[in-house]
């Protein structure tokens, strides 16, 4: 057993255990055995190793100083305040050292919100002041909002974005606008909703994991590991059929049709009234065109009737317009008229002057002197 003086001066007990014969020999002496800078260092190991703090309460928090754009090498204030949690439940360091900490980390315009406060603050203090500048002020519903209108971005990478929508979560379940326990349920149907790449999402069957979603972490796990995979596809992709080509057929797989379950039909009654008026509508507007339709059917007939009886063109102008018809059709056929023919009746016994006039287009020339009644200049 040690006593109370073996404890306070160890150098003692050491001596008291060398054997007689030590002491006893005149070359030997206390000086010898038991050196002055061997018992310093010896004393300063047993005073270190007491009074040695944690290795995190000597590591130095990161800058934080609230300015925007951030700065390089400093860090956002959520960052920030998850290492001063970490500092506040280190129970070897005493809130003096933790204050000198959060102050030692504080640049302008930050360190500026705490110097009232001064010195003999506690850390609970200086964090409910830095709290009421740059936390988080908007409500849990808002947030919450904001997460489900958060979509994948262009160029955005699965996994980035399904961690963009983890920090949004996150908020929205500190500021109390959905529950913890739903966050993972909530996440993958954003994910699903949000992300464009459906053929991931069927490669993956996330949408058969709905009734029992994957955590944050697994879920990002599979995002991570399908997205190597597609990559070297990719480059072997190149490779084999060339830059071109393997982009034509990423866009033709990328762009597939959006698969959503069936929903079980929910009308409610303004829906069902909002039909049958819809429908009533279609039938009234069915109606009067089938009357306005018969209006003008007895119009026409009205006027047919009293309209006198035209005259059908005679034979010979048809077979008139049959044979310029053929003239046009065949180049050769194109020869000039004699000068008695008549081109308006097709009889003989009249004088043409110009009768070449009527090559360009005879079936035009004719339909419209046939139509206007205008008699054929000859």
């Amino acid at each position: 057993m040690q006593t109370n003086s073996d404890i306070a001066n160890p150098f003692d007990a050491v001596t008291r255990n060398i054997p007689t014969t030590a002491t006893r020999n005149p070359f030997l002496d206390e000086g010898t055995v038991n050196p002055r800078h061997v018992q310093k260092v010896i004393v300063e190991h047993f005073i270190r190793s007491d009074s040695t703090p944690s290795s995190y309460s000597q590591s130095r928090i990161r800058t934080f100083s609230g300015r925007l754009p951030r700065p390089n090498g400093e860090v956002d204030y959520d960052s920030w305040r998850t290492q001063v949690d970490l500092l506040l439940k280190d129970v070897s360091v005493s809130d003096s050292q933790k204050v000198r900490r959060i102050l030692e980390s504080l640049l302008s315009p930050a360190a500026d919100i705490v110097k009232p406060l001064g010195t003999n603050a506690t850390p609970q203090a200086y964090l409910t002041q830095l709290e009421s500048a740059f936390g988080v002020v908007e409500d849990g519903e808002e947030l919450f909002a904001t997460f489900l209108g958060s979509n994948q971005n262009s160029g955005e990478k699965p996994s980035v974005y399904l961690g963009r929508l983890q920090t949004l979560l996150t908020k929205a379940v500190t500021r109390g606008g959905v529950s913890a326990a739903e966050s993972d349920k909530y996440l993958l149907r954003q994910f699903c909703g949000g992300c464009w790449d459906q053929s991931l999402i069927i490669g993956l069957q996330l949408e058969h994991r709905r009734p029992n979603p994957p955590s944050f972490p697994e879920l990002l796990l599979l995002l991570r590991t399908e997205e190597d995979r597609r990559a070297a596809k990719i480059d072997r992709m190149k490779k084999h059929l060339g830059s071109t080509k393997a982009a034509a057929h990423v866009h033709s797989v990328m762009s597939m049709p959006v698969f959503e379950p069936e929903a079980a039909p929910t009308i409610t009654k303004k829906h069902e009234t909002d039909s049958k008026l819809e429908k009533e509508v279609a039938e009234l507007r069915k109606q009067v065109a089938q009357l306005i339709q018969q209006g003008k059917k007895g119009e026409r007939h009205e006027g047919v009737q009293s309209r006198p009886a035209q005259s059908e063109p005679p034979a010979k102008t048809e077979s008139l317009l049959a044979q310029a018809s053929n003239r046009d059709s065949n180049p050769q056929s194109l020869t000039p008229p004699k000068p008695w023919f008549c081109f308006k009746c097709g009889g003989d016994g009249h004088i043409a002057k110009s009768p070449l006039l009527f090559r360009q287009d005879t079936k035009c020339v004719f339909l419209e002197m046939l139509e206007s009644e205008k008699p054929i200049p000859i």
